[in-house]
């Protein structure tokens, strides 16, 4: 069996794999030891070959998980993993082959898409013979960008599962602090939950529990650290961090905040570049003026280059996170040393 998930919503490709990889769990290998994930963009044919046939006496079937095949770089990779396809039948087989694209969508009727950042390229032909097969298979599907009311919609229902209720304004204003980003949102609604149950007789989430625990609160750390970056005092950034980590934020916690941060301060950075004023880069960027004021002093601090690279460094950690295991502790310290 073949599953093609795709689309800009890497948040919602991650919440159905996680679905369909504990099902399997349940429903197939209790261990787990049959599930593996792979890196699409260092994946050799190799690798697939060896996990499909890999057999064990009490387990009749094993999921792959595949992600970014999109980003290979080897020669004619795409036509050869799709002859290897073919030729063993494995949409046939009863092992499940899961393909997840974040870099893909769907363009006038169905005609795919690869997108960097901002721009959309067209496929090339052995990416079109590839991925036209994949979305010829039975369960294919695009999981798009949330839209606003889409978004409100999350975070009632994420409240829910901790029997607590907040209305659409307040929900608002959780978009708005986060910049809309799903897996920020997600972390804050967990935090303010756990907080919000030691009191049993309040099931209303107020203006007081977001402005109390929302994590602007740790924006001034987070500022901190990029100021301490900017002058290249590595020690005071780890130190930083420490603080962070004692005060019981996790890790992956913290490197989606760093990640958002220098994405704002090169967003920042461009639109000063631009000769935007303070009110334009509100209105361009949709931030808190909190966030903004803050943030363009940090911006003037480093190049567009720098950012860049920072952000390209914490991106691939993040996706090496959700790949694979990694003490992300360690792997956000060591990114940092070597600034």
């Amino acid at each position: 069996m073949i599953i093609f998930l795709y689309g800009e919503n890497d948040f919602k490709i991650h919440q159905k794999t996680e679905e369909l990889k504990n099902k399997f769990i349940k429903e197939v290998d209790q261990n787990g030891q049959n599930i593996w994930k792979l890196d699409g963009e260092k994946i050799k044919i190799e690798d697939l070959s060896s996990k499909l046939g890999s057999s064990s006496l009490f387990i009749s079937k094993k999921m792959l998980i595949i992600s970014n095949l999109i980003k290979n770089k080897q020669k004619d990779f795409l036509k050869i993993i799709l002859d290897y396809i073919k030729k063993n039948k494995i949409n046939e087989s009863p092992d499940i082959l899961i393909f997840t694209e974040k870099h893909l969508k769907s363009k006038n009727d169905k005609n795919l898409v690869k997108i960097n950042d901002t721009r959309e390229t067209a496929l090339n032909n052995n990416e079109k013979l590839f991925f036209n097969f994949l979305l010829g298979e039975k369960y294919t599907q695009e999981l798009k960008k949330f839209n606003n009311q889409e978004l409100i919609d999350f975070i009632k229902r994420e409240f829910k599962k901790f029997s607590l209720d907040i209305d659409s304004k307040l929900a608002q204003n959780i978009i708005n602090l986060t910049g809309a980003s799903p897996w920020m949102i997600k972390n804050e609604i967990k935090k303010i939950s756990h907080l919000k149950l030691s009191d049993p007789n309040n099931k209303k989430i107020d203006t007081q529990d977001i402005e109390d625990n929302i994590f602007e609160k740790h924006q001034e750390n987070i500022f901190a650290f990029t100021d301490s970056i900017s002058s290249r005092n590595i020690k005071q950034s780890l130190d930083i961090l420490e603080k962070q980590y004692l005060a019981d934020l996790e890790a992956d916690y913290i490197l989606s905040m760093l990640i958002r941060q220098f994405k704002i301060l090169l967003q920042i950075r461009n639109a000063l570049e631009l000769n935007f004023n303070t009110s334009k880069i509100i209105s361009s960027l949709k931030l808190h003026p909190f966030i903004i004021n803050k943030g363009i002093n940090q911006a003037r601090n480093f190049d567009k280059e720098t950012l860049k690279n920072i952000i390209n460094q914490l991106i691939e950690l993040d996706k090496k996170n959700r790949s694979e295991f990694c003490d992300l502790k360690s792997e956000i310290n060591l990114i940092i040393n070597k600034l």
